[in-house]
């Protein structure tokens, strides 16, 4: 409650320095809004279907979602492997993607993120992992020897018709930059309070115990300082003189 009451003190007296950071600051969250890089993101959804074989002629492939999940964290691990990224993401600049478990459903979904510099270059970026991700589990599998109707396959659930606008990224930059603005205020114009008050203390005792100036109350006049030339100036001569 102290230091609280202390720094509120600092920034009062030290307003100038609080106004003069807070428009800066202002003006540095201006720039990183204008300056941040325009990013467009779009999702697709793929679940993971049990093998026709396990099925059979007359079942419910729903009824057997359970069970899968370990091919899921499989499945994503190969297509986030960087191999696999570097062959995607050559032709895509900046561009990326994520590959995660849908953390809403028990599921074996999984949930594909692409992000880029343009809504057309996001679409073909989430078009070729949802391309790639049936591939590599066919891969998976094959490496196993696994018979085509015994295969798990996949079936897409959601997928983005157009890109949209990332706008999470940037709000996140501009906070960082206002509450760092805010923050470097705050400590400057403690710090700066606190160098002044102390000089100013300083001064004060430096005044109070300077002594006073001896030579104030002398008489620094020739004849003060040598009286007995004056003495013997006006004494008589004496008889054996003459």
């Amino acid at each position: 409650m102290m230091q609280l009451r202390t720094v509120l003190s600092s920034v009062m007296r030290r307003w100038y320095v609080v106004v003069a950071g807070i428009l800066i600051t202002g003006l540095l969250c201006m720039s990183v809004q204008m300056s941040a890089p325009e990013k467009y993101k779009a999702q697709a959804s793929l679940v993971l279907m049990p093998s026709a074989q396990s099925i059979g002629d007359a079942g419910n492939p729903y009824l057997y979602l359970g069970g899968m999940g370990e091919a899921l964290d499989i499945l994503i691990r190969k297509i986030t492997s960087q191999p696999v990224k570097e062959r995607l993401l050559g032709n895509f600049g900046s561009a990326t993607y994520v590959a995660e478990p849908d953390r809403g459903t028990s599921g074996a979904i999984l949930v594909i993120t692409a992000t880029a510099d343009s809504p057309e270059e996001t679409m073909s970026l989430l078009k070729a992992v949802m391309d790639e991700t049936p591939r590599s589990l066919n891969e998976m599998q094959e490496a196993l020897n696994v018979a085509v109707p015994a295969r798990i396959t996949t079936m897409s659930l959601l997928v983005d018709r157009q890109a949209a606008p990332e706008v999470k990224a940037r709000t996140q930059l501009v906070l960082i930059a206002g509450a760092g603005g805010v923050g470097l205020t705050l400590l400057l114009s403690v710090l700066l309070d606190g160098l002044l008050v102390t000089r100013a203390r300083k001064k004060e005792a430096s005044r109070r115990n300077t002594p006073p100036d001896e030579s104030a109350g002398k008489d620094t006049s020739p004849a003060a300082e040598h009286p007995d030339d004056e003495i013997h100036g006006v004494l008589p001569l004496t008889s054996g003189s003459s």
